[in-house]
């Protein structure tokens, strides 16, 4: 059988995801941290980890609009087949790989989710789980984790049809291709990653593929090299040499105690690879070349939190585990992508069979036979010379268009010009005709500044500011606020709180906005470090730029559920708790009526918090009792549910529907 591309529409329950939020995130993202005391950090992974901390997502928009109520829905996909493997690709959902199914059995070597459920896990909050996963540029799941790319058809080295995606990353500047071959004789998946740094300075670069596996009590992970190091999600990176941490098999993630990484360092393996297989030994391989040199196992474990949280992404039913495969050694760290330089690399996936490997199988063992499988389907020889092929078809022009992905890469194109950016033969960013980079692509083209605040998009980047100045110093709203925003999130040189301020209220002084407003009570927040008093006092001013922005934003105002809960944060943070308990009252009685269920729940829950304060815990007892609390959009790893109720209850344990713990005390853990 010859391979065969073909577009599908693939039905199954969907909660849907609706419009982005109306603002960017302005506050200070946490930046993750290595604590030299816990644990046993290399020097040179803590270096790359203190080098670049993760900015914030900035200028995208958070992607918060879902709940859990499913429906029947419908969702384009690209299918890729030949006698070995059928790959089921969602270019609208981020290039996600759905499905990988082995055709000779019909087993599916990958876990692929039966129903689409967003949660909050991904930079932008909006996730699912399953599948294969590409995220670059910044820690965590990739800004375009739910967002489409552009798509088109191509032909592979023996003529095989095969998939393009890309797009332009906005955070790190960075423009995206993945090729997706299958050829026609193929027993292998092939991914042809190539990231392009366009701009005039050197850019912190992440990219991980995570790829999900169907998990239980029997699945093993091996993986190519022993040189391990385990984080507790506290700061601590400690190695270890697998496959043991202390009594506990890191090769079995299904009966693992609790959620764990376990980072694997291959650099200086000729073929960098991770497996997953089942009791009769047969799984799925993902290798590379030499330049993914990281790889990884995500277990969620088998705690009471944790199995909560696999039936909250995963409400169909099933268990999985992640394989993952990096640039760097851990998820903590970020390499440097030069000016105008760009990175290439090849992986590949498919069925792995390392024999039987019953319960009285030692890790040791099982090892050995997973390094003579994976040296059975893989070679350092073999991919190379895959890679070179891919790579000479990479810069060729693609076909058809089968997916559209957003604006912002046309935009990009037309402000730095042919010079300033990358040949877009392969990459060709088409005038994408609605969404909201119009208005700046109306600025490039014609030097328009529009005359009032726009909040529906905006631009980050020395050439974005320099755009944007002139405008500012004649008073222009527009420019005005977008030079704020600026000032907040990417500072100039001597710039800061005290300059955002300055220009946001320029801007509310040409035209009031809610969004200006906003921005202006951000700017308030981080305009002191000087003392309890001083705090107080910011907080005070952004709570009265929150209150006037709320005043201009009606009740049927898209902006209002956003302001409310910031608003709630601002109160909460002062100890401003009558304020709060009045407003969160309020916003729950009568919610606004643009807010989600998610924005409900948190208003109760921030009734819960001021309640506390106030030192009413029966009342904030009998709402976490009795009330549906619980926000779609809980964000992982988040306690606030646990320490509330520890703080209102009267000894009563912590309720299973309230217990999204993930790690929890491990009592097999090295001392």
């Amino acid at each position: 059988m010859t391979t065969v591309l073909r577009r599908e529409v693939m039905e199954l329950p969907v909660a849907a995801l609706g419009a982005e939020g109306p603002f960017p995130p302005l506050a200070p993202e946490p930046v993750p941290r290595l604590d030299p005391d816990r644990g046993t950090v290399p020097a040179d992974i803590a270096d790359r980890v203190d080098a670049a901390p993760a900015p914030s997502v900035f200028p995208y928009h958070p992607q918060s609009d879902y709940d859990r109520r499913r429906s029947p829905g419908r969702l384009d996909v690209v299918v890729l087949e030949n006698a070995h493997l059928r790959a089921t690709v969602v270019p609208s959902l981020g290039g996600r790989i759905w499905s990988l199914v082995d055709v000779p059995t019909g087993r599916d070597l990958v876990y692929a989710n039966r129903v689409l459920q967003p949660a909050n896990l991904a930079l932008r909050d909006a996730w699912f789980a399953g599948g294969v996963e590409l995220n670059l540029g910044t820690r965590g799941h990739s800004t375009t984790t739910c967002a489409p790319l552009h798509a088109a058809v191509v032909t592979g080295p023996d003529g095989a049809p095969g998939l393009r995606m890309w797009e332009y990353e906005r955070v790190r500047g960075v423009v995206l291709q993945v090729d997706v071959h299958l050829g026609h004789d193929a027993s292998l998946l092939a991914l042809h990653v190539r990231v392009t740094n366009p701009g005039d300075a050197p850019t912190p670069m992440y990219w991980w593929t995570n790829v999900a596996v169907p998990e239980d009590d029997d699945t093993r992970v091996f993986a190519a090299s022993r040189a391990t190091y385990f984080s507790d999600y506290a700061g601590g990176l400690t190695g270890m040499t697998a496959p043991w941490r202390g009594d506990v098999d890191i090769t079995r993630p299904g009966v693992h105690p609790d959620a764990a990484d376990y980072f694997v360092d291959c650099r200086g393996t000729p073929v960098p690879w991770i497996m997953a297989v089942d009791a009769a030994g047969s799984g799925l391989l993902h290798a590379s070349t030499p330049r993914l040199a990281g790889r990884k196992l995500f277990c969620w474990g088998s705690g009471r939190g944790s199995r909560h949280w696999q039936d909250w992404l995963s409400p169909a039913g099933g268990r999985y585990a992640e394989i993952q495969a990096g640039l760097a050694t851990t998820q903590y760290e970020y390499l440097e992508l030069r000016a105008g330089q760009e990175w290439s690399w090849t992986e590949v996936l498919g069925r792995v069979d390392v024999g039987p490997l019953p319960a009285s199988t030692t890790p040791e063992v099982g090892l050995a036979r997973a390094d003579a499988a994976a040296a059975g389907r893989v070679s350092a020889p073999g991919l190379a010379s895959l890679d070179a092929e891919l790579a000479r078809a990479a810069r060729l022009a693609p076909g058809e268009i089968v997916g559209v992905g957003s604006g912002w890469g046309h935009v990009e194109a037309l402000l730095r010009g042919p010079a300033a950016w990358v040949d877009e033969t392969a990459t060709p960013f088409p005038d994408v005709l609605a969404g909201p980079h119009r208005v700046w692509q109306e600025l490039v083209a014609d030097g328009t500044v529009p005359g009032s605040v726009d909040a529906a998009a905006h631009v980050r980047g020395p050439r974005w500011r320099d755009r944007l100045a002139a405008a500012a110093r004649e008073g222009n709203a527009f420019a005005c606020y977008h030079l704020g925003v600026l000032e907040l999130v990417d500072p100039g040189a001597g710039a800061g709180p005290d300059s955002a301020r300055r220009l946001l209220r320029a801007s509310l002084d040409a035209a009031p906005g809610v969004a200006a407003y906003r921005a202006l009570a951000h700017a308030e927040l981080r305009a002191s470090d000087a003392g309890a008093a001083a705090r107080a006092y910011d907080a005070g001013a952004a709570a009265r730029a929150y209150d006037a922005a709320l005043a201009l934003a009606g009740p049927d105002s898209p902006e209002r559920p956003a302001l409310v809960l910031e608003a709630l944060r601002c109160l909460l943070g002062a100890g401003l708790h009558d304020r709060a308990r009045e407003l969160a009252r309020s916003a729950s009685e009568r919610p606004p009526a643009r807010a989600t269920t998610s924005e409900r729940a948190r208003f109760r829950l921030a009734e819960v918090e001021a309640l506390l304060g106030l030192g009413d815990r029966p009342a904030a007892r009998r709402i976490l009792a009795e009330d549906d609390v619980v926000p779609a959009n809980l964000r992982e790893g988040e306690t606030r549910l646990a320490e509330l109720w520890h703080d209102a209850s009267d000894g009563t344990p912590l309720p299973d529907r309230l217990d999204f713990s993930m790690h929890g005390p491990d009592p097999h853990a090295e001392p």
